[in-house]
């Protein structure tokens, strides 16, 4: 009975001090994973709760193995508490701004070969500290950029844009901080990102999947996209081959930041096939799209809308 309180609890407490040690306060991460790990780890602690207590009856036994069960909870709730808690800032950083101005596209390659394409009109923060630490961050203040991003397991790289928290190892995406501050659109092109708010994790976006975060309501919505078209606003030339109206609405955002809508269930059926130019005006786009389908064209409080 000796050996087996004793083996039980060795192995209640290694497994705290293993969620301890994966855990580091100046980092968001996932602790579990997925929800299928949460949820057998949770089945795992009760399980041999309930075992030990119909084993051995004794009460005082039952307190020392339920203390340590409820320790092993407690450090799973601290991991999941810090995973989805957002970096600090340090306020007396100093900080390197890059700024786009109007109509022009400005590309920056950081020390650690990572390269951030900024849309005209976007502002990027760059620490001092960014070659030293164990993370690299950078700050979207307003705008949107494509971030081309050197893997370094040993120091994930960290954009902040308002409310939104996005961490990478290595991989490609797009964020989009809209001008007015109320929404933060995050796109992945390949790789895996963790997107997280200031309270906790939100998702983790693969290649082809967006995120679109209100910063007023904090809700949030989960989309796919085709990832020929993630920040289609840097590419000279798009072929758009049966797209439908819902990826021809992402790129019309994406290139002329303006939102385009069908509320005619039947227009938001049709496909488009037609080549885009980065020369090519929002107005030229509009006409060669409505002429396929013999629509019509209006604008109400700054978005278009097609109609019969």
């Amino acid at each position: 009975m000796g050996k087996t309180n004793s083996r039980f609890k060795k192995d209640v407490d290694q497994r705290a001090i293993t969620w301890f040690h994966q855990t580091d306060d100046k980092l968001p991460f996932d602790a579990f994973g997925d929800i299928d790990k949460e949820n057998r780890i949770k089945d795992e602690i009760f399980d041999q709760i309930y075992q030990k207590v119909n084993q051995h009856k004794s009460f005082k036994l039952f307190f020392i193995r339920a203390a340590a069960a409820i320790l092993l909870i407690a450090s799973i709730g601290i991991a999941l508490y810090r995973s989805g808690s957002k970096p600090e800032v340090n306020r007396n950083e100093t900080w390197t701004t890059y700024n786009s101005k109007a109509g022009e596209t400005k590309t920056i390659t950081l020390t650690d070969r990572s390269v951030i394409t900024l849309r005209p009109g976007t502002k990027l923060h760059v620490p001092a500290t960014f070659t030293r630490g164990s993370r690299r961050m950078v700050k979207l203040e307003g705008g949107e950029a494509y971030f081309s991003i050197a893997r370094n397991p040993k120091r994930p790289f960290i954009v902040q844009s308002g409310q939104i928290s996005t961490q990478v190892l290595g991989t490609a995406f797009n964020i989009k901080n809209k001008a007015d501050l109320t929404e933060v659109e995050v796109a992945v092109s390949h790789g895996k990102v963790q997107v997280s708010d200031k309270n906790h994790g939100l998702a983790y976006l693969t290649k082809g999947k967006l995120i679109r975060f209100n910063t007023k309501s904090g809700a949030f919505k989960l989309d796919s996209i085709n990832t020929n078209y993630v920040a289609a606003w840097n590419k000279s030339t798009m072929e758009l081959n049966n797209v439908s109206f819902k990826e021809l609405a992402y790129i019309f955002s994406s290139c002329y930041g303006t939102e385009l809508l069908a509320p005619d269930a039947e227009i938001a059926e049709l496909r488009y096939t037609f080549t885009i130019n980065k020369t090519d005006n929002a107005q030229r786009i509009l006409k060669i799209a409505a002429k396929i389908h013999g629509l019509h064209t209006r604008t109400e409080n700054g978005k278009i809308i097609l109609y019969r």
